[in-house]
């Protein structure tokens, strides 16, 4: 009877594991596939020209899990805008993404179309001239699009830790269960990414290919400290919108689960790229203060 009881017990816990996680990804696959239906304002009785963040929750060590919420929160901060972060996971704006904004009563999505709304309805300087908006505009895009695919590949193999960092309010005894489920899941969905951008390789050569993408994120990071120079902030004296984007990346792959350990970790924890490290230390500090973590 004994071993009948614990395989009952087992097979409950399990139930209850499924259970939970499906509580947290069934609303946003609903959302996800029942067709395009008119987004509803979250916010109804919304505060004249306050910003409301959706975003992924964070970590102890970083605001959140995505670069992209990252790097519009260093926006808001940056110019000293008034707003609320709103953790989620099943919200999702226009172009069923976080993060995404609503400001007097209007929803906007997608990193860049959010700064640029910012940038119009407060009448922001993003960058000191056209020729350092020309520069910074170049670097943004590196990072947002080449760097972010490649440490994305990278770090596929510690998902799972990630998932489970982010796992808020999820019981202590069903993180296992998590990490397996949505950890492969978030696995599937890398290596689905990977394959639209590359293709289709076998195990061997999918492997050759990740190491020549590993040298290519060496030369990404190579590029980004050659432009910082001596210089405190990519661009300048004072950070920028590109500032920005960079902790976003940075703040989210290297900072938010510092036991994840992957390439990027070896990279800016070695001497070659200490100026590299001492920047991002730098901007988070100058952004965020000591507020850099996961708030309700």
């Amino acid at each position: 009877m004994l071993g009948c009881d614990c395989c009952c017990i087992s097979s409950f816990v399990y139930l209850v594991g499924v259970l939970t996680i499906a509580s947290k990804v069934v609303p946003f696959l609903l959302k996800k596939f029942n067709g395009e239906k008119p987004l509803e304002l979250q916010e109804k009785i919304f505060k004249k020209d306050v910003v409301y963040l959706y975003q992924f929750g964070g970590t102890p060590t970083a605001s959140s899990l995505s670069p992209f919420c990252i790097k519009i929160e260093a926006f808001l901060r940056l110019h000293k805008l008034k707003f609320e972060r709103r953790n989620t996971f099943s919200d999702r704006g226009q172009n069923g993404q976080l993060p995404f904004i609503e400001l007097n009563g209007e929803i906007h999505s997608d990193s860049q179309i959010i700064i640029r709304r910012l940038t119009q309805t407060f009448k922001l300087q993003a960058y000191p001239d056209e020729q350092t908006a020309a520069i910074g505009h170049a670097v943004d895009r590196l990072i947002d699009n080449h760097t972010f695919n490649l440490l994305m590949m990278s770090k596929h193999r510690v998902v799972g830790e990630v998932v489970v960092a982010g796992a808020d309010g999820v019981p202590s005894f069903l993180l296992p269960l998590l990490a397996a489920v949505a950890g492969r899941y978030m696995a599937g969905v890398m290596t689905n990414r990977a394959q639209v951008s590359i293709g289709k390789f076998k195990e061997n050569e999918y492997n050759e290919l990740l190491r020549h993408m590993e040298m290519n994120c060496r030369n990404d990071l190579l590029q980004l400290q050659t432009i910082l120079g001596k210089k405190k902030f990519l661009l300048g004296d004072e950070p920028t919108a590109v500032d920005c984007t960079v902790l976003g990346q940075f703040g989210s792959n290297y900072f938010a689960v510092p036991s994840a350990r992957f390439y990027l970790h070896d990279l800016l924890d070695s001497s070659e790229f200490a100026p590299l490290k001492e920047y991002d230390d730098r901007v988070k500090t100058q952004i965020f203060g000591d507020e850099f973590c996961h708030r309700k």
